[in-house]
C-alpha cells in the first residue's frame, strides 16, 4: 500500500521481542502492510541493542525483568517508562512518527507518547492486551485504594488515545462501560496465531514415550490462578481409572508451588513439566495431546480473557477442557468447547472421563470449533481490522 510507505510507527511493550510473539506478530502485520515499524522493547542479557527483524528495527532497553513483589514492578515499570521516553525522544527527531502503538500493560507506558501527541499531533493507539483494573483486583485483593488508581490511570490512558484496541468483544464492553469513548474508537483485534508463523506439527505419542495414554496438556505462563492444580487434583482422582497423563508446558512464578503438590501426591509418573518452549516445540506437545486445557479459576481478569492458547488448540484440531468463563464462552459455545465450572475438581474429573470414553462426540466438537474459528476468528480477518484501526485515525 504506497499510501503508507513512509508512514512511520513506533511501539513499546514492557516485553521481550522476538520472545512476545503476538506483539511481533501485529508488528509484522503492519510492516506487510506498507507501515515502518521501530519496536521499543526491553532488552535480555544475551539480545544485542538494535536487531533488524523481518523489516522491524528493535530497540531494546536495559531494565530488570524481574520482581519479588508488586512494589519491585512498580519500580521496573517506571524505569523502563522512563528509559523508553528517552529513546523515544531521541529516534523522534530522525522518524517523526505518525503513530504511538502501545502495548499494555503496564497502560501509562501512553506517557512516553503523550507529549509527541501534544507538540506534533501524532497519534496514540492503546492496545489493552490486559485489563489494568481487572489484573490489580485478582492479584491485590481488597486493596480498594489501588483497584481506584488503576481505574483512574485506564481512564487517562484511553482519554489521550486516538484509538483502542481490546482482545475481544467482553472487553470492548468493559471498556466502553466505564471510560467516555466512542464504540468507533474501540477495534476488536483477537490473539489469534498468524499461520505464516505458527507452523502446525505432528508427531506421534511414541516420540515421547507416551504411548497408550491419555494425555492432557496445558501450555502457558504457570500462575495459580490459571488453575492448573485443578488438572493435577484430577489426575490424582483419575490414575488409576484411565491411563491420564499431565503435560504442563511452560514456566512461570508458581512452577515450584505446582511441583511440590507433584511431589506431595507422589504423581510424578503422571505429570511432566517441560519448561518454557518455542513455538516449534510446543506444536509438537499439542498435537500428541488428546486433549487441551485452559483452567482458569474465577478471577476478574480471568473471566474476561480470551487466550491465545484457546486458538492455538483449535487450529492443531484438539478437543478443549475449559473454565465456563466469560470471555471464552462468548467466543465458543458448549457445542464447540467442553466447559466445566472453574476450579471444580470432580466437574472436571466428570468432563475428562466422558471425552475418554466418547471420542467421536468429542470429534464432532473439535470439528464445530475449526469451522468457527474459520468463519470468524483466523488472523487474516484481525490483521484488517488492525489496518482499519490506523485508518480510521489519519
Amino acid at each position: 500500500m504506497t499510501q503508507y510507505q513512509k508512514i512511520n510507527v513506533c511501539m513499546i511493550a514492557y516485553r521481550a521481542i522476538p520472545k512476545d510473539a503476538n506483539r511481533v506478530k501485529i508488528a509484522q502485520s503492519l510492516n506487510n502492510n506498507g507501515y515502518n515499524v521501530d519496536f521499543i522493547c526491553l532488552k535480555e542479557d544475551n539480545q544485542s541493542k538494535f536487531q533488524k527483524i523481518d523489516g522491524i528495527n528493535i530497540i531494546r532497553v536495559k531494565n530488570d525483568s524481574n520482581f519479588d513483589s508488586y512494589r519491585k514492578l512498580l519500580i521496573n515499570h517506571i524505569s523502563f517508562t522512563m528509559k523508553a521516553f528517552k529513546e523515544v525522544s531521541r529516534l523522534h527527531k530522525l522518524k517523526k512518527y505518525s503513530y504511538f502503538h502501545i502495548h499494555n500493560p503496564p497502560d501509562y507506558l501512553i506517557f512516553t507518547a503523550i507529549p509527541f501527541k501534544l507538540l506534533y499531533r501524532s497519534k496514540i493507539i492503546l492496545d489493552l492486551h490486559d485489563m489494568l483494573p481487572e489484573s490489580v483486583a485478582s492479584n491485590l485483593q481488597d486493596k480498594r485504594v489501588l483497584i481506584s488508581m488503576a481505574k483512574l490511570i485506564e481512564k487517562v490512558s484511553v482519554a489521550f488515545s486516538d484509538a483502542v484496541i481490546s482482545t475481544n468483544i467482553y472487553d470492548k464492553q468493559i471498556i466502553l462501560s466505564r471510560n467516555n469513548i466512542s464504540p468507533d474508537k474501540v477495534f476488536v483485534v483477537m490473539n489469534t496465531p498468524d499461520l505464516k508463523q505458527f507452523k502446525i506439527n505432528t508427531f506421534k505419542k511414541e516420540d515421547y514415550t507416551l504411548e497408550n495414554k491419555f494425555v492432557l496438556l496445558f501450555e502457558g505462563t504457570i500462575w495459580k490462578r490459571r488453575g492448573i492444580q485443578t488438572i493435577i487434583d484430577v489426575v490424582d482422582i483419575l490414575k488409576n481409572k484411565i491411563p491420564i497423563y499431565f503435560l504442563i508446558v511452560g514456566d512461570g512464578p508458581d512452577t515450584n508451588f505446582l511441583k511440590s503438590i507433584v511431589n506431595e501426591k507422589n504423581l510424578n509418573n503422571f505429570v511432566r513439566f517441560t519448561g518454557r518452549v518455542n513455538l516449534d516445540t510446543l506444536s509438537k506437545y499439542i498435537s500428541i495431546s488428546d486433549l487441551c486445557t485452559i483452567p482458569f479459576l474465577q478471577t476478574k481478569v480471568n473471566d474476561r480473557g480470551v487466550p491465545n492458547k484457546l486458538f492455538e488448540y483449535t487450529i492443531h484440531e484438539k478437543p478443549i477442557l475449559a473454565s465456563r468463563l466469560k470471555g471464552m464462552s462468548l467466543t465458543f459455545s458448549e457445542q464447540e468447547i467442553l466447559y466445566y465450572e472453574p476450579g471444580n475438581v470432580d466437574d472436571a474429573a466428570k468432563k475428562i472421563i466422558w471425552c475418554y470414553n466418547n471420542p467421536h462426540k468429542i470429534e464432532k466438537m473439535v470439528i464445530n470449533a475449526k469451522k468457527m474459528y474459520e468463519e470468524k476468528y483466523t488472523w487474516d480477518k484481525f490483521e484488517k481490522e488492525l489496518c482499519k484501526c490506523y485508518e480510521s485515525i489519519i
